[in-house]
């Protein structure tokens, strides 16, 4: 589609765009990249690629420095586990890591569930999102998953999106009672991305580079329809309203196969600027309605295997984590990952982003607990 020619031209997306854009002007990072290690069997990459978004995002790692205490659960302790992997990715003079004994507390942990297990693949997208959820279970155990306060929680401090979503008819004036959840990847079908992207091309003379929270909102809410509260006859798309202003976005694209014809055209369709007042149909906080977030990391599906694109803030550089194999991507732009992408055929299943110029007590990356005592 045009979307590609258009789009980037106008600077918003990955090729060709403003370098300020491809190139995220974050604050300067200290963390050293390694591989992670993934043996015949092992299938361990879904594993490895939530890891290396974790240890990348700074404010993340820097805020998980800083805990000390938590509910410990000895040899199935997930929160041990990423402990250990993150000094030996900050103090380790070996440049591949193996990751067996998160992989291991991580299978304990789901054993249930049976998910995660060993030597099993799983889903990227839904592994990062329980690490996170597990993260949550060791420091704040006291506090529900879905109305977690604690200043200290980094998941939903960070990356949790506090959302409500409502039907409003316009008709007759009913409304549907809030219902109200929280997300820490917000899903979107690849289908309804493309087909969306098509149509607000055609009511437009010239795409620009601010269409792509609209995008993904209209993608979003693309065939999510419910009939009017009072029975009025009229169909209704639901309206979503995000509460809150996280600094740490992720999307997770939903793929109609492994085999999808789409992967082009999605990744035509990517932005690099994301403007969270765009995201959904209303956002509360001024915070919120004024915040860019940029781009700065992307998790690729292809052939059953899983591989990292991020942005390496220490040396400006974008970095991909390919299991133990990391190198720098030529001319270090954006850019040149989708055309890693679009040559390997990776399909893009979740990508991050977060702010461009971090303010207030963001700038240090804490998080402030209960006690007064601050988080790194």
């Amino acid at each position: 589609m045009s979307w590609k020619r258009n789009y980037f031209a106008s600077g918003g997306g990955a090729v060709g765009g403003v370098q300020g854009l491809v190139t995220p002007r974050t604050m300067t990072s200290i963390a050293p990249s390694k591989g992670l290690s993934n043996e015949p069997g092992q299938n361990s990459c879904f594993l490895n690629s939530a890891l290396q978004v974790l240890w990348h995002l700074d404010i993340f790692r820097r805020s998980f420095r800083q805990l000390t205490t938590h509910k410990c659960m000895e040899d199935s302790c997930i929160f041990c586990a990423l402990k250990s992997i993150f000094a030996q990715f900050q103090f380790s003079s070996e440049r591949v890591l193996p990751s067996d004994a998160l992989r291991s507390a991580l299978a304990k942990t789901f054993q249930d569930e049976q998910r995660f297990q060993l030597g099993i693949m799983d889903d990227a997208a839904e592994c990062f999102e329980n690490l996170l959820m597990r993260i949550h279970f060791h420091i704040s155990a006291e506090s529900r998953e879905d109305i977690c306060t604690a200043k200290h929680c980094i998941p939903h401090q960070k990356f949790a999106m506090t959302l409500f979503e409502q039907c409003v008819c316009t008709s007759c004036g009913a409304t549907s009672d809030p219902l109200p959840f929280i997300q820490m990847v917000h899903y979107i079908s690849t289908t309804s991305l493309c087909n969306q992207a098509v149509k607000m091309l055609e009511c437009r003379d010239k795409p620009t580079p601010d269409m792509f929270g609209e995008l993904l909102r209209n993608a979003s809410n693309m065939g999510d329809l419910r009939n009017c509260p009072s029975n009025c006859g009229e169909v209704l798309r639901i309206r979503r309203v995000l509460m809150n202003s996280p600094e740490i976005v992720s999307i997770g694209l939903v793929w109609d196969s492994d085999h999808s014809d789409l992967a082009e055209d999605v990744i035509h369709s990517l932005g690099t600027c994301l403007r969270l007042g765009d995201l959904f149909y209303r956002v509360t906080e001024e915070k919120a309605r004024q915040a860019e977030l940029y781009l700065v990391g992307m998790v690729c599906y292809y052939g059953k295997h899983y591989s990292t694109f991020f942005f390496q803030t220490k040396i400006r550089k974008w970095m991909y984590f390919d299991d133990a194999h990391v190198k720098e991507v030529k001319r270090r732009s954006f850019g040149e990952c989708m055309l890693q992408c679009r040559e390997g055929a990776l399909y893009c299943t979740v990508s991050a982003a977060s702010p461009l110029v971090p303010v207030g007590a963001e700038t240090t990356g804490t998080v402030p607990y209960d006690t007064s005592v601050l988080y790194v």
